[in-house]
C-alpha cells in the first residue's frame, strides 16, 4: 500500500523512500533535531560581531563628525595682494570679484549645501560669508550713484548690489557667480573709458563713512553680548557677531588697498598718505584676529579673555580713523604736514 496521499499529482506518486507525511497518524520524533553546538556559537559569534561593528560605526560618526565639522572651517582672510591697477581698470572691483571668487570656488556658500554637510553645522563660517555679501552690496550700492553723471544709477553696480543681498529663500552660489560677472562688464566700461572719474575724493571719502558705520553697527551689536554669554565659552550669537564683524573688517580693508592703487594722486599727500595707511592697517588687524576658540566670559580675562569686548575696541579705533580720513580728504582738517613729519606717526597699537 502506497504510503502517498492520493489527492498528490500522478507524476508525483512514484515510489521510493519512506517519508513521513504531516499530519499522519505517525508521530515524529524530533529530540535529535537539537541544533549543533557548533552552530549556536557560531550564530552568538555573529549577533556580536553586528553589534560590534554596529557601535563602532556609531562611535566613529560621533568621532568622525566633529572632526569634519572643523576641517570645514575655512576662513580666508589673507590680504588681497594682486588688486592693482596694473591687473584690473578698476581695483575695487578686482577686489570685490576676488572676495566673492575665494568663498565660491573655495569651501563653497556653506548656506546652499544639504542640512546633513558639516559644515552645515557651523555658526563662524555662514556668519562670515552672509556678511561679506552684505557689506559688498552697500558698496557696491553706494558706487552705482557715484559713477554716473545726473544722478542716475550704473546698472551693471546696481544689478551686482541687488544679487548680493542674502535671500533665505533661495541659493546664492548663481547669484553671486551673476553678480561677479556684472561687476566684470562694470570692470570692462571702466577699461575702454566709457566711465568718467566723476569725484574721487568725494567718492573714497563716502566709502570711509560706509566702513564707519560698519564698524558702528558692529560695536552696538557686540556691546549688546559682551558679560552676558548664554553659552561657555562663548554663545551661537557671540560667534557670529564676531565674525561678521571680522567680515566688515575684510572687505573694508581689502577695498581700502584697492583705494590706495585706485587713486595714486593721495599717496602724493603725506598726511593724507599716514592716515590711509594707518586706517587700512586697522581695518586689517580687526580682519586677521582669528582665536581658536571666541571667548565672551565676564570677569578680569584670568583664564579665557573676553574676545568680543577687544573686537569691540579695535573696531571703535577703526570708525575714528576712518572719519578722520574722510574729514582730511574733505579738507574739513588740516591736512599737509611735511613729510618727514608724516613718515613719523605711530600707527595705532593694540592694548
Amino acid at each position: 500500500m502506497s504510503l502517498v496521499p492520493m489527492d498528490v499529482p500522478q507524476p508525483y506518486r512514484r515510489e521510493g523512500p519512506v517519508v513521513t507525511v504531516l499530519g499522519s497518524d505517525k508521530n515524529l520524533d524530533l529530540s535529535l533535531a537539537e541544533p549543533s553546538p557548533y552552530m549556536i556559537k557560531g550564530q552568538r559569534i555573529w549577533r556580536a560581531t553586528k553589534g560590534l561593528v554596529k557601535a563602532a560605526a556609531v562611535a566613529a560618526l560621533f568621532v568622525t563628525y566633529p572632526a569634519m565639522m572643523w576641517s570645514a572651517h575655512d576662513i580666508n582672510d589673507s590680504p588681497i595682494e594682486a588688486v592693482t591697477a596694473e591687473t584690473w581698470a578698476s581695483p575695487a572691483i578686482g577686489a570685490g570679484i576676488t572676495i566673492l571668487a575665494r568663498e565660491v570656488e573655495g569651501p563653497g556658500w556653506t548656506a546652499d549645501k544639504p542640512a546633513f554637510f558639516p559644515s552645515r553645522q557651523l555658526t563662524a563660517q555662514p556668519a562670515w560669508q552672509a556678511a561679506i555679501a552684505d557689506s559688498l552690496a552697500d558698496y557696491f550700492q553706494l558706487a552705482a550713484g557715484t559713477v554716473t553723471r545726473d544722478a542716475e544709477i550704473d546698472p551693471d553696480l546696481a544689478a551686482a548690489s541687488r544679487l548680493l543681498r542674502n535671500k533665505s529663500d533661495a541659493e546664492m552660489t548663481p547669484r553671486l557667480i551673476a553678480a561677479a560677472e556684472a561687476l566684470a562688464r562694470f570692470n570692462g566700461r571702466v577699461h575702454a573709458g566709457l566711465i568718467e572719474d566723476l569725484d574721487a575724493d568725494a567718492d573714497l571719502a563716502q566709502s570711509l563713512r560706509l566702513y564707519a558705520s560698519w564698524a558702528e553697527a558692529s560695536s552696538e551689536e557686540l556691546a549688546s553680548l559682551i558679560g552676558h554669554s548664554n553659552g561657555w565659552p562663548a554663545s551661537r550669537a557671540d560667534v557670529h557677531t564676531y565674525y561678521t564683524a571680522r567680515a566688515r573688517a575684510h572687505v573694508a580693508a581689502s577695498l581700502l588697498q584697492a583705494a590706495v592703487h585706485t587713486h595714486p594722486e593721495l599717496m602724493q599727500r603725506a598726511s593724507l598718505r599716514a592716515q590711509l595707511y594707518e586706517t587700512q592697517a586697522l581695518w586689517a588687524r580687526i580682519a586677521s584676529q582669528d582665536p581658536l576658540v571666541v571667548s565672551n566670559q565676564d570677569g578680569d580675562g584670568a583664564i579665557l579673555p573676553n574676545h568680543l569686548a577687544a573686537m569691540a575696541w579695535h573696531l571703535e579705533q577703526a570708525e575714528d580713523a576712518s572719519l578722520q580720513l574722510a574729514e582730511l580728504i574733505l579738507g574739513t582738517q588740516p591736512a599737509d604736514m611735511t613729510l618727514a613729519g608724516a613718515d613719523s606717526i605711530i600707527l595705532t597699537s593694540s592694548p
